[in-house]
């Protein structure tokens, strides 16, 4: 059966971004026939920190001469710097600092999203301290960017990444203290499937116009592959993606670091393996 059009694939550049130039990564995206990215900001493609945002003026001509529309940016914040749980007040603060600034550049780049996760905090001090920072963080960053039109979407992390984001659970606690408006969620298949959950578990707990985004890509659970490479049914994940009224976008991270040295070829096999579901 085919689920969803190729126009709802969507493809992340994290495998690009340490090794290649971003007009190469939008050549192999026009190659591909693919239309949506999601980019990483905070790196050499797209640079940001806390203090300031580099000239896009380059990007934003690639990105229109090669058709792509960005679904979704990403703020490097796994095991960067920056995060949402930083308990030092100075960090905190350059932390928002290096994440309002992505919602300036999603804004100009016209992303609809920024994804986020919790941050993680030190795995020595109280959980409910370091959750605490993650509310407060998070609701903070929903009133900025409020009024640039952009949701926040928080994919939950691996169990040995967060002490108060790793399940399903954790999100579904998190996105009741935020309540708010611009707070929404995203699945993230590796991270789901390390914690022993399922796609399904993800809709019962929350109404499908919540789920606005995916990290989508095969795992064995722990890596992040390419379709076919892992333990996963890429059918029966699309078909309850599809079962259940998702709405956004497949957008697969990859991060195996023999990735990296031909994402390319990564993003043909890609697409070999959802030819058969997809019209």
């Amino acid at each position: 059966m085919k689920y969803f059009s190729k126009d709802r694939l969507c493809n992340f550049n994290i495998h690009y971004e340490a090794f290649y130039p971003f007009h190469y990564f939008c050549e192999c995206m026009e190659k591909l026939g693919l239309t949506n990215a999601e980019l990483i900001a905070g790196h050499q493609s797209i640079f940001m920190d806390h203090r300031h945002i580099g000239d896009l003026t380059q990007q934003k001509r690639l990105l229109r001469e090669h058709g792509i529309r960005v679904g979704s940016l990403c703020a490097q914040s796994c095991r960067f710097q920056y995060q949402f749980a930083a308990k030092e007040k100075e960090l905190n603060d350059m932390s928002f600092g290096f994440f309002t600034n992505g919602i300036r550049v999603a804004a100009e780049l016209g992303a609809p999203l920024l994804q986020v996760n919790t941050g993680w905090g030190y795995m020595n001090e109280p959980k409910e301290e370091v959750f605490k920072r993650v509310v407060d963080s998070m609701q903070r960053l929903c009133a900025f960017a409020e009024p640039y039109g952009i949701k926040i979407c928080c994919e939950s992390l691996r169990p040995q990444e967060s002490l108060v984001g790793a399940t399903v659970k954790d999100i579904r606690r998190l996105f009741d203290a935020v309540n708010h408006p611009a707070f929404k969620v995203m699945i993230d298949t590796c991270a789901m499937g390390v914690s022993g959950e399922t796609i399904q578990d993800w809709f019962d707990a929350f109404d499908a116009k919540d789920i606005i985004h995916t990290h989508f890509q095969d795992g064995t659970p722990y890596f992040h592959l390419v379709w076919g490479e892992g333990k996963r049914s890429l059918e029966e994940d699309l078909r309850t993606l599809y079962e259940n009224g998702y709405q956004g976008l497949l957008s697969q991270e990859l991060t195996l670091a023999s990735y990296y040295q031909d994402p390319f070829a990564c993003d043909q096999r890609s697409l070999e393996a959802y030819s058969e579901y997809i019209y």
